[in-house]
């Protein structure tokens, strides 16, 4: 089974109820989903006063209260104004042309004949005001108050995220509130527009089709419906059309050749996931991630520091819905195996109740114990919101490429190329000859394979990342290169990490560093070996200014060395 909806956010009026009050099936079946644990919020356009005045036990129904299309909350901690109160003066000055107004704690309500008339006014004094349309009636707020505002605040209120958050409503003030959700309901009786934005379309009217929808399989997580709002974009295909993941529902498998790019793929869509505020965490078995955690949200553990345990691991993901990188690439294969394996329990039951974190991602998950009992009984059970990646997808468990929707094939490298092609091929139902002339073998390309239905695979280049690139980051610092790739200085030293690469510029003489310089062996070096390109890119354009004579050898020895400490020895 899927991980169940955290919270469903629903308007009231043409959704709720058709009436005042909505009727008492539509109330027991409010009170089972908050006794399954469903926080269920209520988000209405109504003025808190006359809500509570038809309807007086509406704040013992609902978790919280968002009133005033966006601008009040009531929730445990009282009643909290999210905006400075419309200018009485419109008020007054409305009342004094005979039309008929409501004065809410922050909003000014009337009739949306009235819009023409209320804009004059808002113009002639010079205030700062929205019109929000609710089919008939008019709502003037404070700019950028939206149902969808507040109850952003009251979902942080109660520490849930909006990806784990459905919304429901049926009029033309409902539109930021379903957006700001991971999926957006309309009941029968909505408008047009909302219907079409919607990403499920009720077949019943107001109370009824949210009796139907609180009691069916979507909120529970047994169905599941990718939203249509939050897209992965992996980048664009020959014909220049930009190809594209649900960013969430799903699972998805990468693989491809060692050196191949698949670490900065998967970086590619954790940069986007975070940006968007789902919370994911990376099981990193290389380093290659460490470039991420510069990133808004997604913070890096591990690596030269202990691990947390797994509980602090999950305190960490529940934190603002936080993102983590956890860097395992200074331990051994076992020692990262049974970390992993410890982690299975805490994270899998802190996923059941707060549906955190919303995506796992395995990196090399052949090396890592993902066909364990823990692990695979969810992914057998439709769990979704998994990454994996390899370089031998041969040896991944059954469970892996069974669960998967969707795999991703890139181009290039070399080690386990042929394998990962057969592989995706013969998943796919394809010949590996079609599937290796569409793929190609330049770096930085990769096909999109479909395996839920019948769409053609699509070959794409892979976009651009935000965040930079580097592999093997922690072997790099300290580990030893094979003697091949080493970098070898001039006057007899040799640098076989990072580290050494470092001390070296730095003792080196001007005789030896400017040669070097001039022929762009240093950004040569880490372009093709550490295939670090943001470094290299950084190095390339010291080497161009010291060509140039626009820099002298010191100061390009300074500029490098400063290159390499804030990207790798920080």
């Amino acid at each position: 089974m899927g991980v169940a909806f955290q919270a469903i956010a629903v308007d009231y009026d043409g959704t709720l109820t058709d009436a005042d009050r909505p009727d008492a099936e539509v109330v027991a079946a409010i009170r089972e989903q908050r006794a399954r644990g469903v926080v269920v919020v209520l988000v209405t356009g109504r003025i808190l006063s006359e809500l509570r005045s038809v309807f007086p036990s509406v704040e013992e129904e609902f978790d919280a209260i968002v009133a005033e299309n966006g601008a009040v909350l009531v929730d445990a901690d009282g009643v909290q104004d999210l905006a400075s109160e419309v200018d009485p003066a419109l008020a007054r000055e409305l009342t004094h042309r005979d039309i008929p107004v409501r004065q809410g704690r922050v909003l000014l309500a009337s009739a949306g004949a009235h819009a023409g008339a209320v804009v004059e006014e808002i113009v002639r004094l010079g205030l700062g005001c929205q019109l929000v349309h609710n089919r008939a009636e008019l709502m003037v707020l404070p700019n950028g108050v939206t149902k969808g505002t507040g109850l952003m605040q009251a979902l942080g209120n109660l520490g849930i995220s909006r990806h784990s958050t459905l919304a429901v409503g049926d009029a033309e003030n409902d539109h930021h509130l379903l957006e700001v959700c991971e999926l957006g309901v309309a009941v029968a009786n909505a408008v047009d527009a909302l219907k079409r934005s919607a990403d499920v379309v009720l077949d019943r009217p107001d109370g009824k089709g949210v009796v139907e929808l609180l009691r069916g399989p979507l909120l529970s997580g047994e169905g599941r419906v990718p939203p249509g709002n939050w897209v992965l974009t992996l980048g664009r295909d020959d014909d220049g059309n930009e190809v594209q993941l649900p960013a969430s529902q799903i699972n998805l498998l990468v693989v491809g050749a060692s050196c191949s790019g698949k670490s900065y793929l998967v970086g590619l869509l954790v940069e986007q996931l975070a940006r968007m505020d789902y919370s994911v965490l990376v099981l990193d078995r290389e380093g290659d991630h460490r470039p991420l955690t510069r990133r808004r949200g997604i913070l890096g553990v591990g690596g030269r520091d202990p691990l947390p345990t797994p509980t602090q691991l999950a305190e960490l993901l529940r934190h603002r819905f936080s993102s983590v990188v956890v860097d395992l690439s200074p331990f051994d294969d076992r020692a990262q195996r049974a970390y992993v394996d410890e982690l299975a329990p805490v994270l899998l039951a802190q996923r059941a109740v707060t549906g955190l974190p919303h995506w796992l991602f395995f990196e090399e998950a052949h090396e890592l114990p993902v066909g364990e009992a823990a692990w695979t009984h969810v992914l057998a059970e439709g769990a979704h919101g998994f990454g994996f990646s390899s370089y031998r997808p041969d040896q991944l468990p059954a469970a892996v490429p069974g669960a998967a929707e969707f795999l991703l094939l890139t181009a290039g490298g070399a080690r386990g190329r042929e394998g990962s092609l057969g592989f995706a091929a013969e998943v796919a139902g394809l010949r590996p000859e079609e599937l290796s002339d569409l793929l190609g073998d330049e770096r930085g390309r990769a096909v999109l394979l479909d395996l839920t239905g019948d769409a053609e695979p699509r070959a794409f280049a892979v976009r651009e990342r935000r965040s930079g690139h580097v592999r093997h980051w922690h072997k790099y610092i300290d580990g030893e290169l094979p003697e091949a790739l080493r970098f070898y200085f001039a006057d007899g030293p040799v640098a076989a990490n990072v580290r050494q690469f470092h001390r070296h510029l730095g003792t080196c003489s001007v005789e030896v560093l400017e040669p070097h310089g001039r022929r762009r062996d240093l950004s040569r070096w880490l372009r093709e070996v550490l295939q670090d390109e943001e470094l290299a890119g950084v190095v390339s354009d010291a080497e161009q200014e010291l060509r140039a004579e626009r820099l002298r050898v010191e100061g390009f020895r300074d500029a490098v060395r400063t290159a390499i400490e804030a990207q790798y020895l920080e």
